[in-house]
């Protein structure tokens, strides 16, 4: 999750010396990316792949876990060919060394994979090409910001969570006040920076004063623990740990559960999901290959990307599950809300 204060200093860097390095990137360079981003003639696959090919590498950036990028990778090389360099880290440690380099004038990433606040923090620091592609139209309309300097593969449904050994089916948690019972003092586990979760799942309660006297009242009755990383949170639960925590991704839960790990998913209203997709960088030397990687992944790695129990954003590839309700969180709007929703967060729950 990105850091409020980690984004304000980018930024005051930014307008003291983003201009300056931005341009002594070279315009020949910024100009031959974005005439192959414009492209949009009835050759363009061909004139991509053929290109990609010349240029022969692209490096990637990622936040998404290493054993489900690489399945993605690895059918991209069989495919064209063309080996992919990964560096893998959190969402913030991809923004952060995104903007450190191209702004220092390192340009050695071609595609940045992240969180969707962290993808519109990189457009609005000027890192992010726009791209015209077709396979736009196809994808879940939340998921592609008017800009289109980044687009949404999949989202991260985030879901509540419980250990079925600890936690009988008689006493599994239907609504939210179920959770008010004294019998989960201390046992519900809460992402200790889940800032978007909360603002988001509280638009799901009748007003926002009631959703937040709600969550008020949770920890001062039942003082959840909090815990960093919504994989640890996972693990917790699967371990035994927690009975019940609030913020798992739900494709690791049904992974645990392919698995034979005591872990379900617990629905306690509208399931909330991060945008999580990729940009293409204007100062990448391999504009090409980056564009049709992201091509690649926003069509047959959609496939892939489900079988990993992801929630893929084009509905033609792989239409959403029957009867899931999902609401977005709002790259945007949380961005520019995030450092009031983080002192919100912090007063509830710390």
């Amino acid at each position: 999750m990105i850091n409020p204060k980690f984004h304000e200093g980018i930024t005051r860097r930014v307008l003291a010396l983003g201009l300056v390095v931005v341009l002594a990137a070279g315009p020949a360079l910024a100009q031959s990316v974005a005439e192959v981003a414009a492209y949009d003639g009835p050759d363009r696959m061909e004139r991509l792949v053929a290109g990609a090919k010349k240029e022969g590498t692209l490096t990637l950036y990622t936040a998404t876990p290493v054993d489900d990028v690489n399945q993605v990778i690895a059918a991209f090389t069989a495919k064209y060919g063309i080996p992919v360099t990964l560096w893998r880290g959190s969402s913030e440690d991809v923004l952060r060394r995104a903007v450190t380099e191209i702004k220092g004038g390192r340009h050695d990433v071609d595609v940045i994979e992240t969180n969707g606040p962290e993808l519109e923090a990189l457009h609005r620091e000027n890192i992010l090409q726009a791209v015209d592609s077709p396979v736009f139209s196809e994808i879940f309309p939340d998921a592609v910001p008017d800009h289109r300097e980044w687009v949404g593969s999949r989202l991260n449904v985030i879901t509540a969570s419980y250990n079925t050994e600890l936690v009988s089916e008689a006493d599994v948690p239907k609504r939210w006040d179920d959770l008010l019972d004294p019998r989960w003092g201390g046992k519900i586990g809460i992402e200790s920076e889940a800032y978007d979760w909360l603002a988001t799942v509280i638009q799901s309660f009748p007003s926002r004063e009631e959703g937040l006297a709600f969550f008020r009242k949770l920890a001062e009755t039942n003082r959840p623990p909090l815990h960093k990383g919504h994989p640890q949170l996972a693990n917790m639960t699967a371990s035994g740990e927690l009975p019940i925590t609030l913020q798992v991704y739900l494709y690791r839960v049904h992974q645990m559960e392919q698995d034979g790990a005591p872990i379900k998913a617990l629905s306690l209203g509208p399931a909330i999901a991060r945008i999580n997709g990729l940009g293409v960088a204007r100062t990448t030397a391999h504009p090409n290959a980056a564009i049709l990687y992201q091509q690649f992944t926003l069509t047959e790695g959609q496939k892939i990307l489900a079988s990993r129990h992801f929630t893929p954003t084009n509905t033609k590839e792989v239409p959403f599950p029957a009867g899931m309700e999902v609401k977005v969180i709002e790259p945007t709007g949380m961005l520019d809300a995030l450092t009031e929703w983080r002192e919100t967060f912090e007063t509830t729950f710390q």
